[in-house]
């Protein structure tokens, strides 16, 4: 009887060796990825976070800005990732029909982004 071998990967920040789960089919790169979202030490565990904050602002884009900002989501999305990389603060946008966007990092590392409508409406006799 022939015993499987359990993959497992080395995670990047501590050196851990890490079981994945029967994906057999993983290149080095995937297996390394997986290795830090599964382990438990510092590094890892801010890497995760960090991580899950980017995936989150990325997703709330789409939710508060669908496809009605056109080519407007590209460059949200890049300032998600520069804000996640640390180069950049915040970023706002002048949208057309008076949307603004705005996606910022607060104190505690979270990725805020914004959507305000402005609606003005003047009557003049």
């Amino acid at each position: 009887m022939t015993k499987k071998m359990i993959p497992t990967a080395e995670c990047r920040f501590c050196g851990q060796l890490v079981q994945l789960d029967g994906d057999c089919e993983l290149t080095p790169e995937q297996a390394e990825q997986k290795a830090v979202m599964n382990c438990k030490c510092a590094e890892a565990v801010e890497y995760q976070k960090k991580k899950l904050r980017k995936e989150k602002a990325l997703k709330n884009i789409s939710m508060l800005f669908g496809e009605d900002a056109g080519k407007s989501i590209d460059i949200l999305r890049a300032a998600v990732e520069q804000i996640h990389d640390g180069a950049m603060e915040k970023i706002s946008l002048n949208l057309r029909g008076g949307v603004k966007a705005s996606v910022s990092q607060n104190a505690k590392g979270e990725i805020n982004v914004e959507r305000t409508e402005t609606k003005k409406q003047k009557l003049t006799e």
